[in-house]
């Protein structure tokens, strides 16, 4: 029983992450239409080079803060939790990119998909450090 405590913890740690990430995305999404509709066509695409990096740099971002919480919440291996939780977001992603390859440029795909992990990783390793100063 002492074994399942810290899978248990790891699944938590990569679906906390994930859910995060998750819920930032949709509602950045929604309040970003909300604040600024001129920003997109009337089929609800972005308008815009200008909209696509902004859209791009909040994803980062949020892969960035999954990685930070799935670290926090892992017992071991925080890069390790962040590197799963972060190719979860990239299988969930691709998607999403394939249904929309054809209305967006090619280089926001590859952007987004590209920094996925990568931001996840490195909002893991401030999450472990944060945890390294704090014990």
């Amino acid at each position: 029983m002492a074994g399942e405590v810290p899978l248990v913890r790891s699944v938590v740690a990569v679906a906390a992450g994930f859910f995060a990430s998750t819920v930032m995305s949709l509602g950045a999404d929604l309040a970003f239409r909300r604040m600024s509709p001129d920003s997109f066509d009337a089929e609800g695409q972005a308008s815009g080079d200008g909209t696509l990096f902004v859209i791009m740099g909040y994803e980062v971002l949020f892969a960035a803060v999954a990685g930070y919480v799935t670290a926090r919440l892992a017992i071991r291996k925080p890069l390790a939790h962040a590197l799963i939780m972060g190719a979860v977001v990239l299988v969930g992603r691709i998607p999403t990119a394939i249904l929309s390859w054809s209305s967006v440029p090619v280089w926001f795909h590859l952007g987004v998909l590209l920094l996925i992990v990568p931001a996840a990783l490195l909002g893991a390793k401030i999450g472990a450090m944060r945890a390294n100063l704090a014990s």
